[in-house]
Order: C-alpha cells, then structure tokens, then sequence
C-alpha cells in the first residue's frame, strides 16, 4: 500500500469531532450560534464539514448545546456527509471535556478509536492541512509513542501596540502590534485511545465548573512526554473570534477564492 492509500486509509478510520458549541455573543449574534454565522453564504459549520470531508475524513461527530446546530448538521447529512451528533449533558456548566467525556461514555463516540478534533470558527487556507497534520500525528506515533498531537502556528501578533518601559515611567520602546515568537494553537487536535481513557478517568462530570480538555488532558498528556507538535504556516490559519477577524477572513477568502 503505498503513502497516499495508507492516509486514505486511516482518514476513512478516523472519527472528526466538530465542536460546536461556541456562542456568537461576542461578535454581536445575539440569537445565532457560532457554527450557524455565515461566511460567504456557507455557514462555519458547513464549511468545516466540506472542509474535513474533502481531505477524506468521512465520519462527522458533532457536539454542540445548541439545537439550531443540530438541524444544521441534519441538513447536511441530508446532503450526502456521515454525521451524527450529540448534545451536551444536561449541567449547569459543561466546557469541552465534559462534552467529549460525555459523548465518550455514552457511546456517540468509540473510545477505542482514533478522534480528530476541530472548531468551526477556525479555517484553514491550506487544503491539505487536515492530511498533512494526521501523517505527521501518525509518524509521531509510531516514533515516539505519542498519545496526542496539537497543530500550532508560529507567533502572535497582538492587536494593540506593545509598550516597554523604564523604571522611571518612559517608554524605552513602541512596537505596533508586534509579532511574539511563541507557538500558539489553531483548534486542530487528534488524540489516540489512550488519551481518551485519560480523559474519561481525570474529567469529573460531578464538578461545578466548566472542565475544557485544554486545560486538563494536555497539560497531563506534554507532562508524560506524550504531546507531538505539528508545526504550520501563521497565514495559513484564520480565527474568527470577532466581527473584525469575520470581516477580514471574508477578504482573504474573496481574493483567494477559497
């Protein structure tokens, strides 16, 4: 089997976890989940999914709070894509690991296999990151024994200027919205069984705050030496967290024709 039918391959065999339960709130959709704002006329749901399938990922798992997303995703099931879904336990505060511990539990998804997970409000002008990132989480795995990997970028560029100053109150330098030199996540991850099974037996349902598996599996999983890092391109990611990154990715978009 060569490289490209062997990608194919474990693409076909991998469960895509969308999560979807963001809110539009910030960016001013009062009434509108996240995953319904529409870009050039697809919503980010829709466009995750297309996004996803057309690098070969054929089974959709969508977890959300939100029952307009979930005739959304009825409606592109309809249209052809394998998606199922989930709504998110019945608690006060939930977070996205108690989403995933939640659909793991109850068997929406398979703790014995493979899960790749992504965001709708994250796009990607690359089109064949998704592939590309589940090569190199493969070859990690099979290297070092990897139980994880996190996409990231490298740097930051902040939105405000960046001021340094002395001990006496002057500035001793103004750089306008600088570049940091860290490597920041861009809401692609894709963890092996093992790290679901951590995930089940250290997220605790009962507690009453909000647990995200950011704050909880990776940490545990870059401690054991059991995070790979996949490194991309910073302009081949686009956040859209606010109504000026929406404005700005619908130019990107237009002039790329993506």
């Amino acid at each position: 089997m060569d490289v490209f039918a062997y990608l194919s391959q474990q693409a076909r065999q991998t469960q895509v976890v969308v999560m979807a339960g963001g809110e539009g709130k910030r960016m001013g959709y009062i009434n509108v989940p996240k995953p319904l704002i529409e870009l050039n006329g697809e919503t980010l749901l829709a466009r995750c999914i297309r996004y996803m399938a057309s690098n070969g990922f054929g089974e959709i798992i969508v977890l959300t709070k939100f029952r307009e997303v979930v005739k959304e995703a009825e409606k592109l099931a309809s249209q052809g894509y394998n998606i199922r879904y989930a709504l998110d336990p019945p608690l006060k505060k939930v977070g996205k690991g108690k989403a995933l511990k939640h659909a793991l539990d109850t068997g929406v998804l398979d703790p014995n296999r493979r899960i790749f997970v992504v965001f709708p409000d994250d796009l990607f002008l690359d089109g064949s990151l998704p592939l590309r990132f589940l090569a190199s989480h493969l070859e990690a795995v099979n290297r070092l024994g990897v139980w994880g990997s996190v996409a990231v970028t490298s740097g930051l560029q902040l939105p405000y200027g960046y001021v340094e100053i002395d001990t006496h109150g002057l500035a001793t330098s103004f750089k306008e919205k600088p570049v940091l030199p860290i490597h920041v996540s861009i809401g692609l991850y894709i963890f092996e069984p093992p790290a679901l099974r951590l995930l089940q037996e250290t997220v605790n349902m009962n507690t009453e705050e909000v647990v995200e598996f950011e704050n909880t599996l990776l940490p545990m999983l870059a401690e054991k030496n059991k995070l790979h890092v996949f490194i991309v391109p910073r302009d081949a990611w686009l956040p859209i967290n606010t109504l000026k990154e929406l404005e700005d990715a619908l130019k990107v978009l237009s002039s790329n024709k993506t």
